[in-house]
């Protein structure tokens, strides 16, 4: 029986690196990973999906079953997808599936609670992140009018320690702080859908050989305030998870600085679907190494 040929586009990065390992012990499965990076390990090939004619190239010679879109630019995120996927739309075959993974910065009004069936809303140009949510918002439009065949998948932040070992920037950057005996301040009415990278990696499995087509949110039941986040995984952590302290954002700060105060996601949906079991912030396998995957 023929493998399924699947590609994944940003093998080399956090969630790129979990989905990689955990597709890699798929029998099922001819994977090919792609970094951008030179210094990128060696395993993977090389590839700029902007430069049009060795992208092409790529893909004509690897004739993917599966392509999943795991890249992400905070700088050059409208590059990508007005170059880059455009490439990938005109030669990917109709029978190809297409995993593109989007964001919960989609919806940048903030008023929570999201649903798959929920248009998208530019985020204010003021926010840093604006170039890059809303460059998501045209790719994800680009998928629906021109690929049917896809599954995008939406997230908001990424966090845990993937399967080779790296932590996200967040609690990564909150240990250093609070085993340096430094106060952690985060806001406690600022709320995400928080989502374990390994349940992540797990769910795009599942969708790769999945019939599901169309739109998912994937997380957990529960929203976080970054706040209640952080003090649930520096107490997982075993850190002193006082030195944690909240502050508050006003909504005349928020609309100041293009912020929205609430993009969680209903994730409904993807709970009854998959058979992946989406982690709550701070349970005891905060770790990444724990099989129990409650909610």
């Amino acid at each position: 029986m023929e493998k399924r040929r699947v590609l994944l586009l940003g093998a080399s990065g956090y969630l790129g690196s979990q989905i990689y390992q955990e597709l890699l012990r798929d029998n099922a499965i001819d994977l090919m990973g792609t970094c951008f990076s030179a210094q990128a390990v060696h395993q993977f090939l090389r590839v700029d999906v902007t430069d049009t004619p060795s992208f092409s190239l790529i893909l004509q010679e690897f004739s993917p079953h599966v392509v999943i879109w795991a890249l992400m630019s905070a700088t050059d995120e409208r590059e990508l997808i007005e170059k880059g996927l455009e490439v990938l739309l005109s030669h990917l075959p109709e029978e190809s599936k297409l995993i593109f993974i989007s964001t919960d910065g989609i919806f940048g009004r903030g008023t929570g609670s999201y649903r798959e069936e929920d248009p998208p809303e530019p985020l204010d140009e003021r926010n840093l992140l604006a170039a890059y949510t809303n460059a998501k918002i045209r790719g994800e439009a680009r998928i629906r009018k021109r690929h049917p065949n896809h599954v995008i998948v939406r997230v908001g932040p990424l966090y845990g320690r993937n399967a080779v070992g790296q932590w996200d920037k967040r609690v990564a950057s909150m240990c250093a702080d609070l085993e340096a005996g430094r106060e952690v301040s985060r806001s406690g009415n600022l709320y995400k859908t928080f989502v374990h990278v390994e349940d992540v990696g797990s769910a795009i499995h599942e969708l790769l050989h999945g019939s599901y087509l169309g739109t998912l949110h994937l997380g957990p039941a529960e929203k976080e305030s970054y706040y209640s986040f952080y003090k649930k995984i520096a107490l997982a952590l075993g850190l002193t998870a006082e030195g944690v302290k909240e502050t508050l954002l006003t909504e005349a700060e928020a609309q100041e600085r293009g912020i929205p105060l609430d993009t969680s996601l209903r994730t409904k949906k993807a709970r009854e679907l998959l058979q992946t079991r989406f982690r709550q912030a701070g349970w005891r396998n905060a770790h990444g190494n724990d099989n129990d995957k409650g909610e």
